[in-house]
């Protein structure tokens, strides 16, 4: 199976999978049906469709390879500074922000104290078995064989967004407290520095679900998921500026510049294309 073929099965099936499982949820609100299917199984879904889809385009060879991404720790300590506290300056960039416009100081109001290290730790485990495991060990390196750094970035960043859909359908999600055009304006930006982080660390999906997790958990526990639009938009802004910098800095094509990036990050993408 060509590359651009795994690529459409596993698009194809994570969407098909996560929608099916999410559309329980959406029915049962809507008094269509009354069961749904447990949230998190449209998680683990990806999981079963990445080592699937590695399978089917590469063999044995492919998913050895994705398995080492999920286990590839061995990476300079910076990075794990860098995935777990990137997010803490951005964060409190947007409520200083938002506090100098007059706004209330949302930290801990959503999460905080004993919870909010649980929902961090629970949350790391989780992203870098289901999601990271997927968009970034799966899908962007093979994406990035074929389109620059950047380009890739925002083309599984429309992807990675709209896969979100049915969420902000479901009654009590997230989701529901922002609008999706800020929400897909997000996760570009953030696609891209995740490309950044994903690309200096060797391919390591074990640091790209660390900075996942932070994300999340520094999003809940400096009240970004509160509902209210002027910071949820201020940390839209950050993030873009921050994205920004990061083209300029490391160059469009590999967002690497003055890092360790080579054709040798990739080594079973040339096998599992053939």
């Amino acid at each position: 199976m060509s590359q651009r073929n795994s690529l459409v099965l596993f698009f194809s099936l994570a969407f098909l999978l996560s929608w099916v499982v999410w559309g329980t949820s959406i029915a049962e609100a809507n008094g269509i049906i009354r069961f749904h299917l447990p949230q998190t199984l449209a998680f683990w879904g990806l999981l079963f469709v990445s080592l699937l889809a590695a399978a089917l385009s590469g063999g044995r060879a492919a998913v050895m390879d994705l398995l080492r991404r999920i286990l590839r720790v061995r990476v300079a300590p910076l990075w794990y500074g860098v995935a777990l506290g990137l997010t803490i300056p951005l964060g409190l960039i947007a409520v200083g922000m938002n506090l100098l416009l007059g706004g209330a100081n949302p930290i801990g109001t959503q999460l905080s104290g004993i919870p909010f290290l649980v929902f961090l730790i629970t949350e790391i485990g989780l992203m870098i078995l289901t999601e990271e495991t997927a968009w970034r060990g799966f899908a962007l390196p093979r994406l990035q064989k074929q389109h620059s750094a950047l380009n890739v970035s925002l083309i599984l960043g429309v992807l990675w967004g709209l896969w979100h859909i049915p969420l902000f359908f479901i009654p009590g999600s997230s989701q529901q407290n922002y609008p999706f055009i800020g929400f897909i304006a997000l996760i570009l930006a953030i696609s891209i520095v995740f490309t950044w982080l994903y690309n200096h660390t060797r391919g390591s999906v074990f640091l790209a679900g660390i900075f996942h997790g932070a994300f999340d958990a520094v999003f809940v526990g400096l009240g970004f998921n509160a509902g209210d639009q002027r910071l949820f938009w201020l940390l839209v802004i950050v993030v873009w500026v921050f994205a920004g910098v990061l083209i300029y800095l490391q160059g469009a094509k590999q967002l690497t510049r003055g890092g360790d990036w080579s054709e040798t990050l990739y080594p079973m993408d040339s096998t599992a294309s053939k």
